[in-house]
């Protein structure tokens, strides 16, 4: 029966929202409903750490990951567009390394009338830690109608390990 409950449930929102525990107050917790890709694990441990869902390749820890992927969900309050956040997320990358190389990609559509994802790609040879990102941001919201950035982020020490775990990053857009 709780199955069949579930199944009612409307599937227009797609941000819980959890209260956690952090230095002795709560603090909230966007989480997406995002579908993990064949061949990676949600990591708990950094989930929780950094207060975004974390997810990594099936039997690889954190520290020793060559790619993770990431989805951090911020509230906008204000509903701004999407690109108002844009300049901010491009400054953090000038500011991580001089060599910073980084390119507009065209916009992925969302099914049933949902904001695309607006992408960026971010290089940096010299940086031997996330030197090299693939950034999908849309727009999405709760059962209060509440809205919320979503940025969904594929980070790589290398390009080649970006280029081997893009296809379930794409997936996971896929599914979003």
């Amino acid at each position: 029966m709780f199955a069949c409950l579930i199944a009612m449930t409307p599937a227009g929102a797609t941000i819980e929202k959890i209260m956690n525990q952090c230095d002795g107050k709560l603090c909230p917790f966007f989480r997406a409903s995002i579908v993990i890709p064949e061949g990676w694990v949600e990591d708990r441990d950094s989930t929780r750490y950094f207060n975004s869902q974390f997810l990594l390749p099936k039997g690889t820890d954190f520290e020793k990951a060559a790619a993770k992927i990431y989805v951090a969900v911020k509230y906008n309050r204000k509903k701004q567009p999407i690109s108002d956040f844009m300049p901010e997320n491009i400054a953090d990358w000038r500011s991580r390394a001089k060599d910073a190389k980084i390119t507009d990609l065209d916009d992925l559509p969302r099914g049933d009338g949902k904001v695309a994802f607006v992408r960026h790609q971010f290089e940096a040879g010299s940086l031997h830690e996330q030197g090299y990102e693939l950034q999908a941001v849309t727009t999405d919201g709760d059962n209060d109608g509440n809205e919320f950035l979503v940025t969904i982020t594929l980070s790589a020490n290398s390009r080649k390990a970006m280029k081997a775990a893009e296809p379930a990053y794409l997936a996971m857009l896929g599914k979003y």
